[in-house]
């Protein structure tokens, strides 16, 4: 009877102990994952401040003329082996002397407010002429849709004018991230920043996104909100509107669909492709905060989904009339100018939101009065995409200034992305 009563013992404290064993594993996986989820959190937000652009993957950083040891040290180990590098691999700071600044201007003038001095000569001669620029983007100034509503806008707020707010909202990989930190950093609302004691960090009136979701369809904007003790109303929020040629931002979405799904997306040869094998428009389902939406094409879901910030009603495919009246003020701008018009862009939408474009005390980044230009991706943590599809500010002007999307598709895509995509909407951002 004791050696049953010892065995027993024995077993009830192996089993206690393969118990705290299981528990301190449990911990210790659940402790690791908090850091590394704070890890990715800090990086993050390193992710979004400005450091000098990168070559193509990473290696060698353009140099910057800021005194810091680093710079001068990278300096020196680029002049001690330019022997030993190709012509094309050598430092150049660009110039009308001899020919490399011809044509790129305004580009490099961007890059000097960022204290840029020099970049590898491969590198510079990749960034497209302004002239192949313009003809890519088809505008030589930026298109800004629906300024009509600024005078509305402010009328609604002008009771609490320090409760106005400006937020970006736009389809996925429309470049929302990018407006965001131009407008962080370069517009102010004075009265918020006032309620703030001048303190524009934190009263400069900017948000990360619409209240109801910046990828959130417009139909949802007074039924839906993304916080539970919102601090502003619906109408005290101008949201402005992203919106990309589609031909880029289908091939976009086919590397990076978030929460998009449809027939053939992993395929890099016939994505998007619009319709199936049995030639019927090849569905597209979003999962969206308030639920998921059901669309025929991903060209539909563009239409959709800008549909109902472009027009007074839904967007119908009967034919019938529809309303082009704002329903309700808002700007609509595109992508590809905040990326060769950004402070153009900027200066805009801040004025039409009764707020004053300039530069934050607290930014040390680039000189008082200078506009702050964003040189690295705006894009950072988890559902944007690997590192290697995110762009810098140069890597962007080489990206999106150097060919025309139409011309990645074949003449049977063309033809059915043209059948799909709204006329109206085309032609007033000259996507036609």
């Amino acid at each position: 009877m004791a050696l049953l009563t010892t065995s027993s013992s024995s077993s009830v404290r192996r089993s206690t102990s393969s118990r705290l064993v299981k528990l301190l594993a449990v911990l210790l996986f659940l402790t690791l994952v908090s850091i590394q989820f704070s890890l990715v959190v800090r990086l993050s937000k390193l992710s979004e401040l400005d450091d000098p652009p990168r070559l193509h993957g990473g290696s060698k950083p353009i140099i910057r003329h800021d005194g810091n040891k680093d710079t001068q040290s990278a300096d020196r180990g680029a002049k001690d082996n330019t022997s030993l590098l190709q012509d094309e691999e050598r430092l150049i700071t660009p110039s009308t002397s001899d020919g490399t600044l011809q044509g790129k201007e305004r580009l490099w003038q961007m890059l000097i407010t960022r204290n840029v001095t020099q970049l590898y000569a491969s590198y510079w001669n990749s960034v497209p002429h302004w002239d192949a620029v313009t003809n890519n983007i088809h505008r030589t100034a930026p298109i800004i849709h629906g300024l009509e509503t600024c005078e509305t806008f402010q009328k609604i707020t002008s009771d609490s004018p320090s409760q106005r707010r400006i937020a970006p909202a736009g389809l996925f990989n429309t470049g929302t991230n990018l407006l965001s930190v131009l407008l962080e950093y370069n517009c102010q609302n004075p009265h918020r920043v006032a309620k703030f004691n001048g303190n524009a960090k934190r009263g400069h009136g900017n948000e990360w996104q619409t209240r109801w979701g910046k990828h959130t369809p417009a139909r949802y904007r007074r039924t839906y909100s993304t916080s539970k003790n919102p601090k502003y109303s619906v109408d005290e929020v101008l949201p402005i509107v992203l919106v990309r040629n589609p031909y880029g931002w289908m091939k976009s979405m086919c590397r990076n669909p978030y929460t998009a799904s449809w027939e053939g997306i992993s395929n890099s040869k016939t994505c998007p492709k619009l319709k199936k094998g049995n030639n019927q428009w090849n569905e597209v389902n979003v999962k969206f905060g308030p639920g998921q939406t059901h669309h025929k094409s991903l060209g539909h879901l563009f239409n959709d989904w800008y549909g109902d910030y472009f027009y007074s009603n839904s967007t119908k495919d009967d034919g019938n009339e529809r309303n082009t009246t704002a329903p309700f003020p808002r700007l609509i701008i595109r992508f590809e100018d905040i990326i060769f018009f950004p402070q153009e862009v900027t200066e805009a939408v801040c004025k039409c939101a009764g707020g004053t474009l300039g530069h934050r005390a607290d930014d040390k980044d680039v000189a008082n009065g200078t506009f702050h230009y964003v040189v690295r991706s705006a894009k950072a943590g988890f559902g944007h995409g690997p590192q290697s599809h995110r762009n810098g500010l140069i890597d962007s002007w080489i990206r999106y200034g150097s060919v025309d999307p139409q011309s990645e598709y074949s003449p049977h895509d063309l033809a059915l992305a043209q059948e799909v995509l709204d006329p109206l909407i085309m032609d007033a951002f000259a996507y036609s």
